[in-house]
């Protein structure tokens, strides 16, 4: 499917949710602010005509260049996972599907309830992963709720996350969790000289992705104008 096809589906959708906006893939809660959440429509491999949709919630603080689904599920009905833009009556059963997701995300509303849903996820998984991106992101939304300790905490058992990772595969370049384990040393540098210029980093943070995402005309006026 084509993303006009997915903005005719969420345009459909968008009269039975509340404060939800619609930009190509994306319907999403406005204004943003610290976060962005919504749903994210992807087209599937299976036939021209399925599609997937993911429920995600996404710091901004933790500077990207593209909407990511690391903190996000599949949106399901009975135990499937695949939608079917020709399936009779799929926006209503779809509509249903979006509605329970929507609770959680509108629970996002604080910094604190953010690094609360993104504490379960730096559990190990059922091979033993932890995925650093769910440490940076709790650390940095940690800073953001005042949490200096907590965020400096977690920032050290990332570090210690990383530092196992290379020596379990010294051959293997871990390219981008070397960068993830940059940034936070950064703002673990800066949160113990000031913590207010930790905090002006992660704002600057929040602006660039922001702009990267092309979401500034949804965005609370403090950011719009900042």
């Amino acid at each position: 499917m084509k993303t006009k096809d997915f903005v005719a589906i969420e345009k459909r959708l968008l009269p039975s949710l509340s404060n939800f906006a619609v930009k190509g893939q994306l319907l999403f809660i406005v204004p943003i602010d610290h976060t962005l959440r919504g749903f994210h429509f992807d087209g599937s491999s299976f036939d021209k005509r399925s599609f997937y949709v993911s429920a995600f919630f996404m710091p901004l603080c933790v500077p990207s260049k593209h909407v990511h689904l690391t903190f996000g599920r599949r949106v399901r009905e009975r135990g499937g996972d695949r939608w079917s833009a020709d399936e009779a009556g799929i926006e209503g059963v779809l509509e249903s599907a979006i509605q329970k997701e929507t609770p959680f995300l509108l629970g996002l509303q604080k910094p604190k309830d953010v690094a609360g849903a993104l504490k379960l996820l730096t559990k190990p998984n059922d091979a033993g992963y932890v995925n650093p991106h769910c440490y940076e992101a709790l650390a940095y939304v940690l800073v953001k709720a005042g949490a200096i300790g907590a965020a400096v905490d977690t920032i050290d058992a990332l570090l210690s996350l990383v530092d196992g990772l290379k020596r379990a595969n010294p051959a293997v370049a871990l390219t981008w969790e070397l960068e993830v384990c940059a940034r936070a040393q950064l703002v673990k540098t800066k949160l113990i000289v000031n913590p207010e210029e930790a905090n002006a980093q992660l704002v600057a943070w929040e602006h660039e992705t922001v702009n990267n995402l092309d979401l500034e005309n949804f965005c609370r006026r403090s950011h719009a104008q900042d």
